[in-house]
């Protein structure tokens, strides 16, 4: 008689039907675990922690497959005014309250209304974050983060202005000559037109040349303009040039203009360069200034025109951007200002924005007013530039004069003085650089912590012992000498919040930040909190240890399952079913998917309870491999010192996803790796031990122990549990994940 195949395997389902979900194939799991969906709907899979903040978010089935949750994990993080307290349910607590934020970007939707003081056009309230003088009037406007970057502050500084007009109606107007020329104003009648400006030259062999000082600006661009009349009359003198008093060309030399005519000359966005602001106006022989003079030529000058159309831009204020109360509706106000142009620090360099960013600082300080006080703990973040390396001059960026106290950031060193005893300084060392760098400094009043683009100095942990904490300047002292572009000071430990702040000024200016909490970078790691139990029992695999949670996101990538590592009791991952050996009964079945990456001679818990090494745990069972010979295991430890087994050697290649199902019936048992069987019956069976099955980790001697040496490391991507004998749905279980993941 003909037997079909599915007859000879016991009436077992071979293929899936359309559209069948694991939970339809084999109904009532005890507990099931997987990214993708095994219900046919779009079940919330797992609860994410991203390390650059430690926010948490759930994600189902779709997010997973989308990129949704590994975008999450890389997403620019939150503002730092913006930031909220860690809370049970991730970043949902009360927002950081910072004493005072100093930046050219908004630090957040947060970032306080403030009103001007002293803006030339009429004093306003907004977003503002810093207050700017022009160099070329000392006119005075605020802006705000998005004025500074759209082209409107430059628009303010560049604005024309008439450095110089000229008016020889009652004289030379200050205008001078040198070498054989005389300069006479106020002459009438050349070509119709009064009040003209006659330089007529001697007889001397030289150059000759006329002058007027100090109305150039000095390294910026200017328009010109003037109008010259020269004579047919004339006998040498046919042309010139103008200049200023380093030589940089304004009308080139030998520039002939039509005689007995007024004849305008021009330049446009011409630089000049003179410290003096000296204009030079060549008389000229063909083009050539030194020559024979006749004693009686002249050229005629009326209308000169210089207008400055770049500027210096100063900061007089830089604003708080702080605020004290959780509404965010008032300002803190300890705004940074500085009333003497000479001491302001750069914002706008010969008309554009300083190159390095942020504000130039060359023997320039801000004061505080009232002064910023710490109090015992505080943290400090800053981004700022400078080539001086730390030694017995410091130049801080926060600083208290009176008693020499203060924050600073060197090329190779940042210091927390404020808070040292003896006004010693507490130093944390780093290799010098002198590229733009992010100086975190962290305080619980008791040590203090130093870190330099989020990597912890090697000398962290120094003893701080409180005396005078109130800053009263920045860049004072001995005077910054480089660029700063952020300063945010709380008056709290930021320790818990250091990363996520960073985060985001790491984003915020491009400072690679280490691998794993940099998500500039895309290069942040995520944890799983939660991996959600889809049976509908509401057998969560939950694990708030942040040290212990496996990773779902490694530097950006997602790992297409849940990655776990083992380097020691306290950091290794680990993952329980809610469900213990004894719970599981005389029937029983479990499912493991995935992969192991590294190679060990120690039998290794996938799934299960099994403490696998002398002493065992007693009454445990478990799915195990030992990576190096591919083999699999089912493994039932009946006392401290025996177990039975069922094994399959050489079916589980290291790095390769493979299947692992194991069925008992009444000390009945079944392994299956990939579809490839063994049976056999353990005579002397124990099923009582009180211990969570664990995921990828072994059991200790003890119900909450656990073992480092054999939890393996690799990647799971599914986990069943069934507390039913599932022999008869093998097949379709294993060829619906074989089609999931491609295994065999």
């Amino acid at each position: 008689m003909h037997i079909s195949l599915d007859s000879a395997l016991g009436q077992q389902r071979r293929l899936n039907s359309v559209g069948e979900s694991i939970t339809q194939i084999a109904p009532d799991p005890a507990a099931a675990y997987s990214l993708r969906s095994l219900t046919g709907g779009d079940p919330k899979v797992v609860r994410v922690r991203r390390a650059s903040d430690n926010h948490e978010q759930d994600f189902t089935a779709s997010d997973v497959s989308s990129g949704a949750l590994q975008d999450f994990v890389n997403a620019q993080v939150t503002a730092p005014l913006d930031i909220q307290a860690l809370s049970a349910t991730g970043r949902d607590g009360d927002f950081l309250i910072a004493k005072a934020a100093y930046s050219l970007r908004s630090l957040g939707t947060r970032q306080a209304t403030v009103t001007s003081s002293g803006d030339t056009a009429g004093d306003t309230s907004g977003k503002f974050v810093c207050q700017v003088r022009r160099d070329s009037d000392d006119a005075l406007k605020s802006f705000t983060a998005t004025e500074i970057t759209d082209g409107t502050l430059l628009a303010f500084t560049n604005a024309d202005y008439v450095k110089y007009t000229s008016d020889f109606s009652a004289g030379d107007n200050g205008w001078g000559s040198f070498d054989d020329v005389t300069e006479t104003g106020n002459i009438d009648g050349i070509g119709g037109l009064d009040d003209n400006l006659r330089l007529a030259i001697g007889s001397a062999t030289s150059q000759h040349r006329a002058f007027k000082n100090s109305i150039l600006p000095v390294n910026q661009k200017i328009n010109f303009s003037a109008r010259v009349f020269i004579p047919s009359t004339n006998s040498v003198v046919d042309s010139l040039g103008i200049r200023d008093a380093s030589g940089s060309v304004i009308i080139a030399a030998g520039t002939t203009p039509a005689q007995d005519e007024w004849v305008t000359i021009t330049a446009s966005n011409v630089t000049v360069t003179n410290a003096s602001g000296q204009l030079r106006i060549d008389l000229q022989d063909g083009g050539v200034n030194n020559f024979a003079g006749n004693g009686s030529d002249v050229i005629y000058l009326r209308e000169v025109v210089i207008t400055q159309v770049t500027s210096d831009g100063f900061v007089k204020t830089w604003y708080d951007q702080s605020v004290t109360t959780q509404a965010g509706d008032t300002a803190t106000g300890n705004h940074a200002t500085q009333a003497t142009a000479a001491s302001q620090p750069k914002i706008v360099s010969a008309g554009s924005l300083n190159t390095d960013g942020g504000l130039l600082f060359d023997s320039s300080e801000f004061d505080l007013g009232s002064s910023v006080s710490l109090g015992s703990a505080h943290s400090i973040f800053a981004v700022a530039k400078t080539s001086t390396a730390r030694s017995s001059t410091f130049p801080n960026l926060l600083t208290n004069p009176t008693n020499g106290r203060g924050v600073g950031i060197y090329s190779d060193a940042i210091t927390d003085k404020a808070v040292a005893a003896s006004n010693t300084d507490n130093s944390f060392n780093f290799s010098s650089n002198t590229n733009r760098k992010l100086m975190s400094v962290t305080s619980d009043a008791t040590n203090v912590n130093g870190f330099e683009n989020g990597a912890a100095s090697s000398d962290n942990a120094r003893s701080q012992s409180l005396t005078t904490n109130d800053f009263q300047e920045i860049g004072g002292g001995s005077n910054f000498a480089g660029t700063i572009e952020e300063i945010i000071v709380y008056l709290s430990d930021q320790t818990d919040n250091r990363t996520a702040i960073e985060a985001n000024i790491g984003e915020a200016y491009s400072i690679d930040l280490p691998s794993g909490v940099d998500p500039g970078f895309d290069q942040v790691d995520g944890f799983v909190e939660t991996w959600y139990d889809q049976s509908g029992n509401g057998r969560d695999s939950t694990n708030t240890t942040a040290s212990q949670q496996p990773i779902i996101v490694e530097a950006g990538v997602f790992q297409d399952g849940l990655k776990f590592t083992h380097t020691d009791t306290t950091n290794g991952k680990r993952l329980f079913v809610p469900r213990t050996t004894a719970d599981l009964g005389t029937e029983f079945a479990l499912v493991w998917v995935g992969k192991v990456t590294s190679s060990t001679s120690t039998i290794s818990n996938i799934l299960g309870a099994t403490r696998n090494v002398v002493s065992f745990a007693t009454g445990t069972v478990g799915l195990s491999i030992k990576s190096n010979t591919g083999t699999s295991y089912f493994i039932n430890e009946q006392t401290t010192s025996a177990r039975e087994i069922l094994l399959q050697s050489s079916v589980i290649t290291l790095n390769e996803d493979s299947v692992v199902f194991a069925n008992y019936d009444d000390a009945s048992v079944l392994l299956s790796v990939d579809g490839s069987t063994s049976t056999t019956t353990f005579s002397s069976p124990v099923l009582t031990r009180a211990k969570n099955l664990g995921i990828m980790n072994a059991t200790g001697n003890s119900t909450s122990n656990y073992r480092t040496q054999e939890s393996p490391t690799g990647i799971c991507r599914e986990v069943l549990v069934y507390d039913t004998n599932q022999t008869d749905n093998r097949v379709a279980l294993e060829t619906n994940i074989n089609n999931q993941y491609n295994l065999f």
